[in-house]
């Protein structure tokens, strides 16, 4: 969030379901005419209340806000307008009437009940990770909570781009309307079973050293996938980056710590 740490208001101008379990909420306000063409596909923080609301502006003293994190699907700077995709399987009565800090449910929750008006609050953008896609072979690996930011990487790669994309969704429908580069070859994996995605990575035959590597998942497949990798010394620190965007069982808060004490132990 270093980029740009202030803090912008945005209100709900439309919502649609994009597909049976993509929500999108389109947002505008002033302040992101403020963003960056670059800042497509990055990363931003919205605010909630701990009690589920919007409203942080009657937080008690020394009371934080609680962020959960998306990706910038689609911007109109001119308009002011940025596109924010929630995936809707993980919804279910129980998560929407029960919000706190250590159930989560805040973004999710917000997103399927939100209506034109609404009011948010926006920390960031921030970018991900830049890596070089100059390689022989180029693999990308995302789930669902991660094509937004697997679409932003897939529109630089270069035409004459020779590799595989593994997409795991829940539904055909789910699936994003690529225009693949034609030495690019697209894997679907169906089901919300995280580790399906790291089997299916798992079958590929890495026969080429140059490999550059853009993976996203659930923290589970992420570490089965790069050990993978690893295993067939196939990661390039400069043309590699593995994240987790989510794990299973666990809310965000409880995920960053998990992520923080992975990235000390690992080089990526």
């Amino acid at each position: 969030m270093k980029p740009n740490r202030k803090l912008k208001s945005a209100a709900v101008i439309a919502t649609l379901s994009l597909t049976p379990n993509m929500q999108r909420i389109v947002l505008q306000g002033d302040d992101l005419k403020e963003l960056q063409t670059t800042d497509l596909g990055g990363y931003i923080k919205l605010m909630f209340h701990p009690d589920g609301h919007t409203d942080i502006s009657n937080m008690a003293e020394g009371e934080r806000p609680v962020m959960r994190t998306y990706t910038i699907s689609e911007l109109n700077i001119d308009k002011g307008e940025i596109s924010v995709d929630f995936v809707k399987h993980e919804v279910n009565a129980e998560l929407c009437s029960n919000i706190d800090r250590e159930s989560g449910g805040y973004a999710i929750s917000w997103a399927t009940q939100a209506s034109v008006g609404d009011l948010i609050y926006i920390g960031g953008p921030g970018n991900s990770q830049n890596i070089d896609f100059n390689a022989n072979r180029c693999i990308l690996i995302a789930d669902m909570t991660a094509i937004p930011a697997v679409s932003a990487k897939i529109a630089m790669l270069d035409k004459e781009a020779v590799g595989d994309v593994f997409v795991q969704i829940t539904s055909q429908k789910d699936l994003p309307n690529w225009t693949l580069p034609d030495g690019m070859t697209l894997h679907t994996v169906f089901g919300n079973v995280p580790m399906q995605l790291a089997e299916a990575v798992t079958n590929l035959v890495i026969d080429r050293q140059d490999v550059a590597i853009w993976c996203a998942c659930e923290f589970t497949a992420m570490k089965a996938i790069r050990t993978y990798f690893n295993d067939n010394d196939a990661i390039q620190r400069s043309k590699s980056y593995f994240s987790s965007y989510w794990k299973q069982g666990v809310t965000e808060d409880g995920h960053k710590i998990i992520k923080r004490e992975d990235a000390d132990s690992e080089a990526f």
